[in-house]
């Protein structure tokens, strides 16, 4: 197999039978898996990228927010800065992202991110480039599963500050066939993005009652109980 990923997924969906039988993963976290997938070591599928921003080529600072690789508006000057981006790393499309500092504080934050366009990151993040058996999408799937059920904080032989590339490399990764591969990751795209659809939308409303409420307030105590009431009525009656 070439080293370069070659998988593309099909977006039509597939249907799959329930599969026939199950086997131990070797791995307390993951149990039982079906029987047909392969479990390889994380470095057999990825490797790290380490493409510094030396002669300062790249300007699309990029940063690792919620779960999601966002831009960095840099001229807002929020948090800590650096005096030049030339230390910091060169990332691309379908490359994935862990923030895996501050591990013994910090057992709350999403730590993956999948990234879609090229721009730079800090140094301090472990960024992987899929190379072979693995679409870069299930890939990113299967790590923020990881991350979510709390597996980076167990690696090791406890718990650690930072963990570099080389406590992960070993790390075993699911290896399904390909087409499940796909029908996984698209599954998962098309929910998930329908979850932060309605997430968006709750917040928008929580937002505009929030808007209410301090509108309620400061109509009350600047003109009285008269005035708001009788707009209250009016507007009930329409």
């Amino acid at each position: 197999m070439s080293a370069r990923n070659t998988f593309e997924c099909d977006a039509r969906p597939r249907r799959f039978k329930p599969y026939p039988s199950y086997k131990d993963s070797g791995a307390e976290w993951l149990r039982r898996v079906p029987a047909h997938w392969d479990i390889a070591p994380l470095f057999t599928v990825a490797r790290e990228r380490d493409i510094r921003n030396s002669q300062g080529r790249e300007t699309n600072v990029l940063s690792l927010s919620y779960g999601r690789i966002v831009r960095r508006d840099v001229s807002a000057n929020f948090g800590l800065m650096p005096e030049s981006f030339n230390t910091y790393q060169i990332v691309g499309p379908d490359n994935i992202v862990l923030r895996l500092t501050d591990l013994q504080n910090d057992k709350r934050s999403l730590r993956v991110g999948i990234v879609r366009e090229p721009g730079i990151i800090t140094s301090a993040y472990v960024a992987l480039g899929v190379v072979t058996r693995v679409t870069p999408s299930y890939f990113f799937h299967l790590l923020h599963a990881y991350d979510i059920t709390k597996v980076f904080y167990a690696l090791g032989g406890g718990v650690r500050q930072t963990m570099k590339f080389e406590d992960l490399k070993r790390m075993p990764i699911l290896v399904p066939i390909e087409n499940e591969q796909c029908a996984i990751a698209d599954f998962l795209n098309r929910e998930t993005g329908r979850i932060d659809e309605l997430v968006s939308e709750n917040e928008r409303l929580i937002e505009l009652l929030r808007e209410e409420r301090a509108a309620l307030i400061a109509r009350a105590v600047t003109k009285g109980l008269d005035s708001l009431l009788s707009k209250l009525a009016f507007e009930r009656r329409r």
